[in-house]
């Protein structure tokens, strides 16, 4: 940006001075860094509100104050919402309170949290390698008993060493079924018990269908698309941006879809949960993906996915392997609820030592030792009203996420339910190289379910021209940072 002196003098940042988010989400609002001269030359603008310590206070200090807040809620609770972005406000931040411990006790706080904070650093950073290598595993393992390292096969052909026949996916369903999308306009909710669940693509999660989430349409609807209506065994196909699988369970028999999901009802001859394994294998979804059109709402056409080369074996093997992924799932689902769990418990451990550090009892000990008995308590350095929010927020009951059991016993699990374009934007900046866009949002650790709120951040940041997209062949779609 071009600014005039009376502006470089004004808005240029000098080393240690922090910036906190003035408009984000409320959870985020107030989110804080320093800057620490890198680049030598760097302003800032107005989304963002800056703050430089006075000579009695370390700027890293200060970060652990900020950060607390944030953590604890205050920034929440004095933040104004609008539609959809929490303000956090110059005057209501000038008129906070601030802990003043002396400069001694400062460094001490400073350098213990540094310490805590490089370890669960280390442990996050561990976490979240076993959950991005976790994630892939259930597709390699599809790719690997199902394909025994062959590649995908052209209709028709016959792999004798594998005793495969590929198959078209339109040739694998009953006769009387071809496959088919839903409603096009299911209408306004039925609640009042007359109404026929129907199932979207956003109620694929996990190779499960959440049917405690499914919205009901009329009866009269649900007669004009009896086509594409459900019976227990049907494999169902998200076609719109994420490539979700799921089997239909027996309560869902006389249930509906919507346009974005396909139904693939099995002849006799294919086994389902064989079928949706396949779906969701790592071969299956590339080929699939390859054809997916747009970047706002990628999207698949029926003739796709009626072409889509299915492997057919004979009945009894087909459920031999279904049975040995439906193991190898369960285990996969254990390990990755055991990393997310972990990575919860460490993300509320460092909010807790954060606010612990600042004000709370680690501050009141450190004191202690550093200040003497003059500076005993360092609760008379900060305002009543802070404490009782950041205890307030601290004792918060932590909700529970709802988990929906298999056959075999194992558990769904949530990853992140939504993401941020600042989130997107930090991921592709670390990134190595351009990422496509299934990369991207693996990467970022979301759950099926955040695939809109991925892509609503990718048009905004598309708007904003913050993002590059390359084509480099008419299949594929590569996402960088604008330059």
């Amino acid at each position: 940006m071009s600014f005039d002196s009376a502006a470089r003098e004004k808005y240029r940042l000098v080393d240690g001075d922090i910036l906190l988010c003035e408009g984000q989400s409320r959870e985020l609002v107030g989110r804080a860094a320093m800057y620490r001269s890198e680049p030598d030359e760097l302003y800032f603008q107005n989304t963002l509100i800056r703050f430089r310590a006075h000579r009695e206070i370390l700027p890293e200090f200060a970060l652990l104050v900020f950060r607390a807040y944030q953590h604890t809620g205050v920034f929440a609770e004095i933040a104004k919402a609008t539609t959809n972005i929490a303000h956090l406000g110059l005057r209501r931040f000038q008129e906070l309170p601030f802990p003043l411990p002396p400069r001694i006790t400062q460094e001490a706080i400073v350098d213990y949290a540094r310490d805590i904070q490089s370890s669960i650093d280390d442990a996050l950073t561990a976490m979240s390698n076993i959950i991005d290598r976790a994630i892939g595993l259930p597709g390699k393992a599809r790719d690997l008993l199902i394909l025994e390292g062959a590649e995908i096969g052209e209709p028709d052909e016959v792999d004798p060493k594998a005793q495969v026949t590929w198959r078209q996916a339109a040739d694998v369903v009953a006769e009387d079924s071809p496959i088919v999308y839903g409603i096009l306009q299911p209408g306004p909710d039925i609640d009042d018990g007359s109404g026929i669940p129907y199932v979207r693509g956003q109620d694929l999660q996990d190779g499960f269908i959440l049917q405690d989430q499914l919205r009901k349409t009329s009866q009269s609807i649900a007669q004009r698309y009896e086509r594409s209506s459900l019976l227990p065994g049907d494999v169902l196909l998200g076609i719109i941006r994420s490539l979700r699988v799921a089997v239909v369970p027996q309560e869902l028999g006389g249930a509906n879809i919507t346009q974005g999901t396909a139904r693939i009802r099995p002849s006799t001859h294919v086994d389902s949960e064989y079928l949706a394994h396949w779906l969701s294998s790592s071969a299956a979804q590339g080929w699939l993906r390859s054809r997916l059109r747009g970047i706002d709402m990628p999207g698949l056409n029926l003739r796709d996915v009626r072409q889509l080369p299915v492997p057919v074996r004979d009945l009894s093997t087909q459920r031999q392997i279904a049975e040995a992924l439906n193991e190898v799932t369960a285990a996969h689902q254990s390990v990755l609820r055991d990393a997310q769990s972990a990575t919860g418990r460490l993300q509320r451990l460092e909010r807790e030592f954060t606010a612990s550090c600042a004000f709370g009892e680690m501050a009141r000990w450190i004191t202690r030792r550093t200040a003497g008995d003059e500076s005993e308590s360092l609760s008379s350095l900060i305002l009543t009203q802070v404490k009782e929010t950041a205890a307030k927020q601290r004792n918060k009951p932590a909700s529970r996420s709802r988990r929906q059991s298999s056959k075999n016993g194992s558990k769904r699990i949530s990853l992140k339910s939504s993401t941020t374009p600042e989130e997107i934007l930090a991921v592709l900046q670390e990134a190595s190289g351009p990422l496509d866009p299934e990369h991207l949002f693996r990467q970022l650790s979301l759950a099926d379910s955040a695939v809109d709120s991925f892509y609503s951040a990718l048009r905004e940041l598309k708007q904003l021209r913050r993002l590059e997209v390359a084509r480099p062949n008419d299949t594929d779609v590569k996402i960088s940072v604008a330059e």
